[in-house]
């Protein structure tokens, strides 16, 4: 069931951009001339497939990318929120394809407030309807930034379920992360200018956090990301080796 907080959410998503329209001119390989006709009608129903195959597309799609994104985000936000898109995390956002953070300041607040609320309360839940790791894909994902969705992580309360899904993330990733694998971030970013970043946070914020984790080797596994690369496999190998 969605919350109040993320309902308020999609009102003020909707708010600023219910009504808007995009030109209808696009690939006409993927779209009928009459699904990108829609695009054109303010609040014309597009239905779970249509607001979903455009979301995801590269922008040389439509004549007028940003704005395809623009008028699809109410219905879109609608449909992830519902828990019914099963297959969140595997493309790429049209939100992570357009400079909206540089988009007028009420249409940037609702986005980002959307995002918070939903990556907040992923968190919070003891079975998200959707997977922690799909979600924080996709928040880093359209937010083009680690530092928005980490630090909702750092700011929560520690021995909570936020902890519990972060050593699930972690347990996931641990060997991607010691090998710096940049696919450990969404493929179209700069997995390699991201990494250290993120490996600097884990060392900081979750070898506390992940102390009374199920696998006792976890949380010092995580402090070897604070290893340089050459040095890791040999510690976790000592490590592994220790713990009999």
């Amino acid at each position: 069931m969605t919350s109040p907080a993320l309902i308020s959410a999609l009102h003020r998503i909707d708010a600023v951009f219910g009504g808007m329209t995009a030109p209808a001119g696009g690939c006409l390989h993927c779209y009928d001339a009459e699904e990108l006709a829609l695009l054109a009608v303010p609040r014309a129903p597009l239905g779970d497939d249509l607001v979903r195959r455009p979301f995801h597309e590269v922008p040389g799609h439509f004549d007028d990318h940003p704005a395809v994104v623009r008028r699809l985000l109410p219905e879109f936000l609608a449909f992830v929120a519902s828990g019914r898109f099963h297959g969140i995390g595997y493309l790429s956002t049209g939100l992570s394809r357009t400079a909206w953070r540089g988009w007028p300041r009420d249409q940037a607040e609702a986005i980002g407030g959307f995002l918070d609320t939903w990556w907040r309360e992923t968190l919070a839940a003891p079975e998200p309807v959707y997977g922690v790791g799909a979600v924080w894909k996709l928040c880093v994902e359209s937010h083009g930034s680690l530092a928005p969705v980490l630090d909702v992580w750092a700011a929560a309360p520690r021995g909570g379920i936020e902890d519990a899904h972060l050593g699930d993330w972690v347990a996931y990733r641990i060997d991607e992360l010691l090998q710096d694998d940049p696919f450990v971030l969404p493929w179209d970013m700069d997995g390699e200018a991201l990494l250290p970043g993120l490996r600097a946070w884990l060392v900081e914020h979750a070898v506390e956090r992940l102390a009374g984790h199920a696998d006792p080797l976890l949380a010092p596994k995580v402090a070897l990301l604070a290893l340089a690369p050459e040095e890791r496999w040999a510690a976790c190998s000592e490590l592994v080796a220790s713990a009999g």
